[in-house]
């Protein structure tokens, strides 16, 4: 099998204490025809350093250092410049496996692909990076699919969320580069779902693995702050909406497309009353007045009318918001 080059571009901003692990495991990959574009996104902290050491060691790494413009400013600038067949985006504070782009080419070259999609590890460190607990996350499917093949893929949350990462996928970079696909910056959250949405309806065929490669690194909220996003709810619809047009083109029928998207909006609910509970940027009463006033929202009634509680706690916390109950539910999830 012929070397295709593959392109890997990195956004760095703040990530001075992780990057060293991301690149060196970019570095040892058993394949190894890599373009390696490390973005700067004008990183406050010694990160631009390290870079340009890393850059002198090897010369399949190039830097760009740029203006802070965030994370989708900073993938399509490393998008502009891959020469690559193959485009992957990686995280900067995450790691692969050693042998993930070779699997991920020999699959996708044997199969003739648009995408390929794998899993990944969701890793628990605590403040010092010591592992504390590991979860794999895999796609519920294997193998391959035309377009035309997806009206009868049973459509999961799970899948859903496989489905929106770009740091899972290895993508034929004509595909990107035919239809102009890039990320919408300044956009923050639902970056990722935004930009695969398009991309995966025009995907004529996409291959899924079964098998992880990513290490996605989960490090405890109080090292992140608990900044709560006034525009959390809506951002999250907004994901919705892409994710409803995708199973549209996917041949999914209406009646399906419903129950999926009740099912991830509640979610939505939960996670943005679990995080306004915690959020310190917010007092007491701005959240309850907060929560109240989405509750009230009609759609929002009509979501928590549509969905159906698979268990005894959603039963009770659907009762409570439907009952618009917002200092109640707070507080069961300030405990969370």
């Amino acid at each position: 099998m012929d070397s295709y080059l593959v392109s890997i571009i990195v956004p760095i901003y703040n990530v001075e204490k992780y990057l060293d692990r991301c690149i060196q495991s970019i570095l040892n990959q058993s394949y190894e025809n890599l373009e390696i574009i490390l973005v700067d996104d004008g990183s406050p902290d010694r990160s631009s350093e390290i870079c340009d050491e890393y850059r002198k060691s090897d010369q399949r790494i190039i830097v760009v250092h740029k203006e802070n413009g965030g994370l989708s400013d900073a993938r399509n600038a490393g998008l502009i410049l891959a020469k690559g067949k193959y485009i992957i985006f990686l995280d900067s504070d995450d790691y692969i496996e050693h042998t993930m782009v070779e699997d991920a080419v020999t699959v996708l070259e044997k199969n003739n692909s648009d995408i390929i999609i794998w899993g990944y590890y969701a890793d628990f460190v605590d403040e010092d990076e010591n592992l504390i607990s590991s979860k794999t996350i895999n796609p519920c499917i294997s193998g391959n699919y035309l377009k035309s093949d997806f009206y009868e893929v049973t459509i999961t949350n799970e899948l859903i969320g496989i489905l929106g990462y770009a740091w899972n996928k290895m993508y034929k970079k004509s595909l990107l580069l035919n239809n102009d696909f890039k990320f919408t910056k300044g956009l923050s959250l639902i970056e990722d779902i935004e930009f695969n949405g398009p991309v995966l309806t025009s995907a004529e065929r996409i291959t899924f693995i079964e098998k992880p490669y990513v290490h996605y690194m989960q490090r405890s909220r109080e090292t992140l702050g608990t900044k709560f996003y006034e525009n959390y709810y809506e951002l999250k619809k907004m994901a919705m909406n892409t994710v409803e047009s995708m199973l549209s083109e996917w041949g999914k029928t209406d009646c399906e497309i419903s129950k999926i998207k009740s099912n991830l909006l509640y979610n939505t609910l939960k996670s943005t009353t679990r995080l306004l509970s915690k959020a310190e940027n917010y007092t007491k009463d701005e959240k309850d007045i907060y929560l109240k006033t989405l509750l009230n929202k009609s759609d929002v009634q009509d979501i928590l009318s549509a969905y159906s509680p698979k268990n005894h706690k959603d039963r009770l916390i659907k009762f409570l918001m439907l009952k618009r109950q917002s200092n109640l539910l707070l507080y069961m999830y300030s405990g969370r």
